[in-house]
């Protein structure tokens, strides 16, 4: 097991260490070795999909990006200050442009089981340039907006996911923040990463949808019957603070914008202040 992940485990509650937890843990690793071989192939469409997410590569240096989570928080954003800006969303931030008309420049969601495997359809048709799980990958078109990275199953912080698949984190927030700095984002601010759930269940356990509940920016994000996921939201903490010393060590800026967000690993910023002329009007 890498260094990482025993670093990663020895933060987790005692309640939180659970057989299930382990079983799966193990099971995902034996799983992965195949996906791996084909990662790292010469396959045909192994080299066009490793090309086609090179041309991202510092494609945006020195620029600042906005990371578009999904929590109730985005309610109190003016989504028309991000028109002319850079943006990475996250999982289903597409519902947003029936809210509000925005549609963010990129899209990343790795999630299979909570995410891509309950909303194909939604993601398979999108247009904007998306980043996937390349473990899904077989369930979609292959257009040439869809791209699909590899995970590692540490989570060391990637600065070439192209090569090295990204460090997994407990979250999509962790994955984009790799792939902003990958494209060379020299600021990157996040909103709409409330870090909380309404949830007393153990992390990682599964939870049927009732459709009411109120974790993300819209109502009905899960249909009755879905299922979605405990956050451990303690390992995501770690793998923010390596993303944090990522950024900070190259130099760039990476801070939290999110309003009333309950996220303490990065320093805070006023989302309104980063638009000085809406605030000279």
């Amino acid at each position: 097991m890498a260094l990482g992940n025993i670093k990663r485990l020895l933060t987790l509650k005692r309640s939180d260490v659970t057989l299930s937890r382990i079983s799966k843990a193990i099971w995902r690793r034996i799983a992965d070795i195949p996906q791996k071989v084909i990662w790292a192939a010469p396959f045909p469409f192994t080299k066009a999909n490793r090309s086609g997410i090179e041309q991202f590569k510092n494609i945006h240096a020195g620029k600042r990006c906005f990371l578009i989570a999904n929590g109730p928080s985005l309610k109190h954003i003016d989504f028309s200050l991000l028109k002319n800006e850079y943006t990475i969303g996250l999982n289903r931030i597409y519902l947003m442009e029936k809210e509000t008309g925005f549609s963010p420049t990129y899209l990343a969601c790795i999630d299979i089981e909570a995410q891509l495997s309950q909303f194909i359809d939604d993601y398979d048709n999108l247009q904007l340039p998306c980043f996937f799980n390349w473990d899904y990958r077989h369930k979609f078109s292959k257009r040439k907006n869809q791209h699909f990275i590899k995970d590692k199953l540490t989570p060391e912080f990637s600065t070439n996911i192209a090569r090295q698949g990204y460090g997994t984190g407990q979250s999509v927030t962790y994955m984009a923040m790799q792939l902003a700095f990958y494209m060379g984002f020299n600021e990157l601010y996040i909103i709409g990463k409330d870090h909380s759930y309404n949830t007393n269940a153990k992390s990682g356990a599964t939870i049927k949808s009732t459709g009411k509940e109120d974790n993300h920016f819209i109502k009905g994000y899960y249909k009755p019957g879905m299922t979605w996921f405990a956050p451990d939201l303690q390992s995501e903490e770690f793998a923010y603070k390596l993303s944090r010393k990522a950024f900070e060590q190259d130099g760039r800026i990476i801070k939290d914008a999110t309003i009333g967000g309950n996220l303490q690993i990065f320093e805070k910023i006023d989302f309104y202040s980063l638009f000085p002329s809406r605030n000279k009007g």
